[in-house]
């Protein structure tokens, strides 16, 4: 059994409260009452203490239920920490691994356009090779033909100016044609922007 005869007015000095004040929630001493809670619905303190003991013990179930969902948040937070790490462990494998397959893969590319640009300059050099041998024997042909006429003219012979002179007018009056070059030349190399997107996001 609680005592409730010595609880003391926190209002008034020497007052011991008597009555508990429902309305306004809080203990009451004589004086209290005559001057303030004159007219309250006025309860034994037994009874308040009752009231105010339930009211803590549903704040203390309201108080448990929220300490309850702290803890369930928490397990929360732990997951997806746990899950980050792994995560995060997964992803700096996974870069370092896409890093070596694009060395590897650049290094192949690498190998690739160097031996296109060999393959290309072989048949460029190989085609400037003949349009240097076709040129040569297009020049000692007219340069053969500059040795005969120089013959022919300094020769003073009628016979020669005559039938020479004859075969090489007819010649003249054709239009001489300069071979076309065949080779076009190398192309030039490019080289491709390394971006993000080919790496990864």
């Amino acid at each position: 059994m609680l005592d409730y005869t010595n609880i003391k007015c926190q209002d008034h000095t020497g007052q011991n409260c008597c009555l508990f004040c429902e309305p306004c929630n809080q203990l009451v001493c004589p004086l209290c009452i005559s001057k303030t809670h004159n007219g309250h619905c006025l309860i034994e303190i037994g009874k308040g203490y009752e009231i105010k003991l339930d009211r803590l013990k549903q704040a203390q179930v309201k108080v448990q239920s929220n300490l309850q969902k702290l803890n369930q948040h928490s397990v929360k937070i732990e997951d997806q920490l746990r899950y980050d790490i792994e995560l995060y462990r997964e992803n700096k494998k996974n870069v370092q691994a896409q890093n070596i397959a694009l060395k590897v893969a650049v290094d192949q590319f690498t190998e690739k356009m160097d031996k296109k640009v060999e393959e290309l300059f072989t048949r460029a050099k190989e085609s400037h090779e003949r349009e240097q041998t076709q040129k040569n024997e297009l020049k000692k042909k007219i340069e053969n033909q500059m040795s005969m006429l120089e013959d022919i003219i300094t020769a003073k012979d009628a016979v020669k100016v005559f039938n020479g002179g004859e075969k090489f007018e007819q010649s003249f009056m054709e239009k001489f044609q300069i071979p076309l070059l065949l080779t076009q030349g190398l192309s030039t190399y490019y080289p491709g922007e390394i971006t993000q997107e080919v790496f990864g996001r």
